[in-house]
């Protein structure tokens, strides 16, 4: 037997047992049905695009692995301790992601990868757009189920009681107890916002407007610009509404990258707007 075959089924026994050891099974689930719909709607542009079955397989056999990239790397820059880090890049676990830098590395391979094939971009990337959408639908509702990227206290009706020896009642409650004197925070109700929920069904608002703006042949760039805008104001404003147990190196800048990501996208697009105007007006 090969080393490179001793190799492959060690990492697979390695993934195995940390499958095995998993409980929250909903979340797994939603996750990897929203990535087989990343790829779908990713095999679809292709598709549109004329893109040979060859660069399609090879494009789209990539994709999980960079959403994982991303999220892992985005995870560790923005939720872990640098200099003491609880997880690692490499790492075989199944937790530890965070969605918007899997998301935002996609779109990055997808500009990347239309740029080597020649495809124009615009295009391309309005077409990922219902994928990238329904992926965090899904992932989100799975985070939900999973009770991991919780909100803040609240005393409004529609907050969720968080269940005992979840992860929001470790973080307020036994947290609190055990540090009366050093918290700067007050515990005021035992519901929290259902942060997960809001971003889930944002998401959803801007799949079904992304599949209907292209139906009707919106312009090409004005379906991804606009999504990637209001996806990032969308975060840039449910960031003041969740928890963040785990405190990064970098978990300061991130109101300032959904704030540039967002001023970018809606200012190209305004830009691109404005010039359409301009050529039908002469």
């Amino acid at each position: 037997m090969s080393k490179k075959v001793l190799i492959e089924e060690f990492m697979l026994a390695i993934a195995i047992i940390h499958m095995e050891s998993f409980q929250n099974w909903e979340y797994l689930v939603l996750n990897i049905a929203g990535m087989l719909l990343l790829i779908g709607f990713a095999v679809y542009a292709a598709q549109h695009n004329r893109l040979n079955r060859y660069n399609t397989l090879i494009y789209i056999t990539a994709i999980p692995l960079v959403f994982l990239f991303g999220a892992r790397l985005f995870y560790l820059l923005l939720y872990v301790n640098l200099s003491n880090p609880s997880v690692h890049l490499t790492d075989m676990k199944l937790y530890g992601f965070s969605l918007y830098g899997g998301l935002l590395m996609v779109v990055i391979y997808a500009t990347a990868a239309a740029w080597l094939s020649r495809i124009p971009v615009w295009n391309w990337l309005d077409y990922h757009i219902p994928g990238l959408m329904s992926c965090a639908f899904l992932g989100k509702s799975g985070c939900f189920l999973n009770g991991c990227c919780f909100g803040t206290p609240t005393i409004m009706p529609w907050g969720i009681h968080y269940a005992s020896e979840s992860q929001a009642y470790n973080y307020y409650i036994v947290q609190a107890f055990n540090n009366l004197q050093g918290q700067s925070w007050q515990v005021y109700s035992d519901r929290i916002h259902p942060v997960q929920l809001y971003e889930s069904g944002i998401a959803l608002i801007l799949l079904f407007m992304a599949l209907y703006l292209l139906r009707k042949k919106a312009m090409p760039g004005f379906v991804f610009l606009l999504t990637a805008g209001l996806y990032s104001l969308t975060r840039l404003g449910l960031f003041c509404l969740r928890a963040n147990p785990e405190t990064g190196t970098f978990l300061h800048l991130l109101p300032w990258l959904y704030l540039i990501i967002a001023g970018l996208s809606l200012g190209v697009l305004l830009i691109k707007i404005v010039k359409i105007r301009e050529l039908v007006l002469t």
